[in-house]
């Protein structure tokens, strides 16, 4: 079994803040956006990288936004980097740097 990462898990639901402002309510993809972060929180191989931010834009697509799901897949391919030590990174509930043991 895999260790759990350094920090609890947490989610911005995709930065919902903006949606929730505007339409006063959550976004309809807010379930996919929390399993993506969950992912994002373990962090792992780019593979498991690739996979997490195709099922974000799949599942976001099914939800009747595919517009909004490509947005989001082109912003999270380029913006997000596990060598940089934002709080949205790939593999964001370990230390930064994280040590390869």
């Amino acid at each position: 079994m895999n260790a759990a990462p350094d920090f609890p898990f947490t989610t911005d639901g995709c930065s919902g803040a903006i949606y929730r402002t505007i339409f006063r309510r959550d976004p309809p993809w807010l379930g996919c956006c929390i399993a993506h972060d969950e992912i994002y929180w373990r962090g792992g191989s780019a593979r498991k990288r690739k996979q997490a931010d195709i099922g974000l834009m799949c599942c976001v697509a099914q939800n009747g936004h595919p517009v909004v799901a490509f947005i989001m897949y082109v912003g999270v391919r380029i913006g997000v980097m596990s060598i940089l030590p934002t709080p949205w990174r790939w593999g964001y509930g370990w230390k930064w740097p994280r040590s390869r043991e």
